[in-house]
């Protein structure tokens, strides 16, 4: 069965976000003025393809505009956005006439819904303790995914990317996991560090 295909506005940016993630935009290009003023009008969604020195990566993230932020005179707007799912960009089209902005035939990648494991949530939970200093409760990733995860790291843009890639809920479990425990040691170091130069 071949996966169903779909075109959908385009807004490049050297920007990830991850499902359920949540960001402000302000809009100022007459483009892409142009680009959320329509999906508002037709409560549509529009793409993000991750823009990387230059070039177009393969993946991007569908976003929905939550709200418009502000207003400006001149027509520039403050909204937000929230990721809802990955896709594949099969075709990127920069402009698509009469329209000032470009679109993109995509293809959504499999949604994950399974719990993250018991593995991923220990570390989350340890990395979230040393960095705040507070607890998580105990049902706190019930009703998350991997991606829930993801949301409490400080991942790069690049990062971020690389885990929309993967294809699995294992892959981007396996992708997280050394990367929690590196940000748990270096953590662990800094406080080391500071302890002694305190004590000195």
């Amino acid at each position: 069965m071949a996966t169903q295909q779909l075109t959908i506005p385009m807004f490049p940016l050297n920007m990830v976000l991850l499902p359920g993630e949540t960001k402000t935009l302000h809009i100022f290009e007459e483009r892409y003025k142009q680009l959320v003023s329509d999906c508002l009008i037709n409560e549509a969604h529009f793409g993000i393809p991750f823009l990387h020195q230059a070039s177009m990566g393969d993946y991007g993230i569908e976003v929905k505009i939550n709200n418009v932020i502000k207003k400006y005179e001149n027509g520039e707007m403050d909204i937000s956005i929230e990721g809802v799912r990955v896709f594949k960009l099969v075709e990127f089209s920069k402009v698509l006439p009469p329209k000032l902005y470009g679109a993109g035939v995509i293809q959504y990648e499999e949604e994950i819904f399974e719990k993250p494991s018991h593995v991923l949530q220990e570390l989350t939970k340890e990395y979230m303790w040393i960095s705040q200093q507070n607890t998580i409760p105990v049902d706190a990733f019930d009703h998350s995914n991997v991606y829930g995860i993801a949301r409490l790291l400080d991942l790069s843009s690049l990062e971020k990317y690389e885990l929309l890639k993967l294809n699995t809920a294992l892959k981007k479990e396996d992708y997280l996991k050394p990367k929690i425990k590196l940000f748990i040691h270096l953590i662990k170091t800094e406080t080391e560090l500071k302890s002694k130069f305190v004590l000195n």
